[in-house]
């Protein structure tokens, strides 16, 4: 008899990059700046701010634009007005950069690499250390059925499509250990919005706004805020990702930076935590084969991360070691695999 597992992963630019989409924060800033650096005025401004600072993450890009905020109060006549062309700006050129890429997925790549992408995650629990492994099972006893849940925080069709494909009937895992006998995938949210719909694209809260003038005006914390944003479009798309957040033994983050402008998650990720000393959170990243052989790197490497997320999560000092022993970290090349990728353009 398996235990039948809750599983919520949630998924970032990282998945999509991984299956060849050209998705990154700097080939989306390089195409925003060389299209508008020579404007005059607060959009060429921040397009010459772009090209400055070159923010490599999403979250950073997120975070720049609220600090840019400070300048405009400094430079414009009418701060508000210039802060939303900015706004507008950025959320027209972000639909467009993510639309052309999305046209990319053929129908036939869906169907070459959906069923390996969704039963490679099946590898997620042998990607664990020894330890790791005993300790929860001291939790949830092996063998696993898992229900799986995600919540995307790409724009993309990608994941949803992929999804859709697969199903959601109960497919047999034959391959592996025999720790998992199955898996069923049980919901999607796309906590950002998609393409089809209205772009979340902003900062966490208004304190990163960095012009007081600006964040204490209702238009710009509408525009700006990411929860917001969401509440403008009436949207009940955080309400579907907390639901999932909470109903899971076990969450997987995959493809995200724990960047400041996601604090807000962050926050509901180490709340999760708390509520049981049987939940555990699971952080796939890339680096973790390259810091596996040396312990001292990977020490520092894990200590970090670990930190970083409870940090932003709202951890206290007190609670770091508490709640680090129940975060794992697995190489991202584990899971959610493809079989091919999409050829460059």
């Amino acid at each position: 008899m398996s235990y039948s597992l809750n599983i919520t992963v949630l998924v970032g630019n990282g998945f999509d990059l991984s299956a060849g989409l050209e998705t990154s924060t700097t080939r989306f800033m390089s195409t925003f700046a060389e299209a508008r650096s020579d404007d005059d005025g607060p959009v060429g401004r921040l397009a010459r701010r772009v090209i400055e600072d070159k923010p490599d993450k999403w979250a950073d890009f997120e975070k720049k634009l609220g600090e840019y905020t400070s300048e405009l109060e400094s430079s414009e006549e009418d701060c508000v007005s210039a802060a939303l062309d900015c706004k507008e700006t950025i959320d027209d050129a972000l639909f467009k950069f993510i639309a052309s890429e999305d046209e990319r997925i053929a129908q036939e790549f869906i169907k070459a690499n959906s069923t390996e992408v969704f039963e490679s995650l099946a590898g997620w629990f042998d990607s664990l250390q020894p330890r790791e492994q005993a300790a929860l099972t001291g939790d949830y006893s092996l063998p696993y059925s898992l229900d799986v849940r995600f919540v995307t925080f790409n724009y993309t069709s990608l994941l949803p499509r992929l999804y859709k494909e697969y199903g959601e009937d109960k497919h047999p895992i034959a391959s592996g250990t025999g720790h998992i006998t199955e898996l069923r995938l049980t919901g999607l949210t796309q906590a950002h919005s998609s393409l089809d719909r209205d772009l979340v694209c902003g900062v966490n809260d208004v304190s990163q706004i960095a012009s007081k003038a600006l964040a204490a005006d209702t238009n710009v914390a509408t525009t700006f805020v990411k929860g917001e944003i969401q509440k403008a479009f009436g949207s009940i798309d955080d309400s579907q990702a907390v639901d999932a957040i909470n109903s899971a033994h076990v969450l997987i983050i995959f493809g995200l930076s724990l960047g400041e402008t996601d604090a807000r998650w962050w926050t509901k990720v180490v709340n999760f935590l708390k509520a049981s000393s049987s939940r555990r959170v699971i952080i796939a990243s890339t680096q973790a084969t390259r810091t596996h052989r040396n312990i001292v790197k990977l020490q520092r490497f894990s200590t970090d991360l670990k930190k970083k997320l409870l940090l932003q999560g709202g951890a206290n000092e007190g609670e770091l070691r508490a709640l680090s022993s129940r975060i794992y970290i697995i190489p991202s090349s584990s899971i959610l695999r493809f079989k091919e990728t999409l050829p460059k353009q």
